[in-house]
């Protein structure tokens, strides 16, 4: 019900209004605008590993290789020939000889080469055997070694190197071994040295050790005990005096009656004059011989016994030969694998005839050279004792060398 109390509520109200209007008209005015709302959207970076296929870049074309046109042309060059001023034949020496005595007396073999040939000549001394059979072998077709019988043997193996001469000593081609016992020993063959002891006189000599030791590996017989003693002689008084079983030492063959023959290996005895039944003695020209010298219908005693003869007269009666090597040819002239075959067989003869003269007596036959009395023709089937060594013993190339001057 409309009472006193809202009507004058309702005045209060009015009144207050009216109040209010003044206030509000001095305010600034504000417009109030909505606008639709908007939204910043947060950015995130996230690593993603995964396959992406990349397409490959197109290929550049290479420009067009022009064509080349290679002509080969060969051209072939002949080589002066060997023995012409422009390549002389190339005498190859071992260093063991001294430089100047080389040059000197090499001179004059080449210049007697020279005038019994028309060719043209050079003397050459190599470091050392293995560089000699290395120039041999490098240059086949102008090179003449002088060589030991091994160093020939390595070399042929090596590069077919050929022998043509072989040096002379004391009227003989060859050189040989021989093992000397006591006659009271009771050592008869190769078979009683077992478990003996025996005297050399150098332990890598090919006929004065090896090629002994090359026959009993091939009779399997234990190799006996070796002491080396300083020479021929000491070792043949060390088996005289009783201070080893046997010896071994040089053998050259006796020169026979008349000098009817020469002595014939495999065929004659050792001791051939035993069969007399005469003992050595000294001729007074200085031999050792039995009966006479040899112009006079005996023997002439040549092993190296004699050597002690005048200290030990009895030493051709107390000892006997018991074994002898195969004879190995002496230092070796061989030609390069390739030189000129007619012009080496020119040569042979040449070489043999200059050493059988005066001039070689002031070259190469000199005491203070190589100190031969001549020259010989030799085979290569010579050498076969020498292959038998290298072969039975299986001696390696480095041992080979290191006999070469024993």
């Amino acid at each position: 019900m409309y009472t006193a109390r809202n009507r004058l509520n309702l005045w209060l109200a009015a009144a207050l209004l009216l109040l209010l209007l003044p206030i509000v008209a001095c305010q600034p005015q504000v417009e109030v605008v909505y606008a639709p709302a908007t939204f910043s959207a947060a950015v995130v970076t996230v690593e993603v590993t995964r396959e992406v296929a990349v397409a490959e870049p197109a290929a550049t074309p290479l420009p067009p290789t022009p064509e080349v046109r290679v002509e080969v042309q060969t051209v072939e060059v002949t080589p002066p020939p060997a023995g012409s001023s422009e390549r002389p034949v190339r005498l190859l020496f071992p260093p063991q000889i001294p430089a100047g005595v080389v040059t000197a007396r090499g001179e004059i073999l080449t210049q007697a080469l020279a005038e019994a040939t028309g060719l043209q000549y050079r003397v050459e001394q190599m470091m050392s055997y293995e560089a000699l059979v290395e120039e041999m072998c490098v240059s086949p077709t102008d090179t003449i070694g002088f060589l030991p019988a091994m160093g020939y043997v390595l070399a042929n193996r090596r590069c077919d190197v050929q022998a043509a001469n072989t040096a002379v000593r004391f009227d003989l081609p060859w050189q040989m071994g021989m093992i000397v016992a006591r006659a009271d020993s009771g050592i008869r063959t190769l078979e009683d040295l077992a478990g003996k002891t025996g005297a050399v006189p150098d332990a890598l000599s090919l006929t004065r050790d090896l090629y002994f030791e090359a026959q009993l590996t091939e009779l399997g017989i234990p190799l006996p005990t070796l002491v080396v003693y300083e020479s021929d002689t000491s070792a043949l008084l060390a088996v005289y005096n009783g201070e080893v079983d046997f010896a071994i030492a040089s053998y050259m063959p006796p020169i026979l009656p008349y000098n009817e023959r020469t002595w014939v290996y495999g065929q004659d005895s050792p001791e051939l004059w035993r069969q007399l039944g005469i003992a050595p003695e000294r001729h007074p020209v200085g031999y050792v011989v039995v009966i006479a010298d040899p112009e006079d219908g005996g023997y002439r005693v040549r092993d190296a016994r004699s050597g002690l003869f005048d200290t030990v007269p009895g030493i051709f009666n107390e000892t006997r030969i018991i074994g002898i090597s195969a004879p190995v040819p002496n230092d070796t002239i061989a030609f390069g694998a390739d030189f000129p075959l007619a012009l080496a067989r020119r040569l042979t003869p040449i070489f043999n005839a200059f050493a059988a003269s005066d001039q070689c007596v002031q070259s190469i036959c000199s005491t203070d050279f190589y100190g031969w009395s001549g020259l010989a023709t030799v085979t290569d089937a010579d050498y076969e004792p020498l292959r038998y060594i290298l072969q039975t013993l299986s001696l390696p190339d480095e041992i080979a060398w290191q006999t070469l001057g024993h």
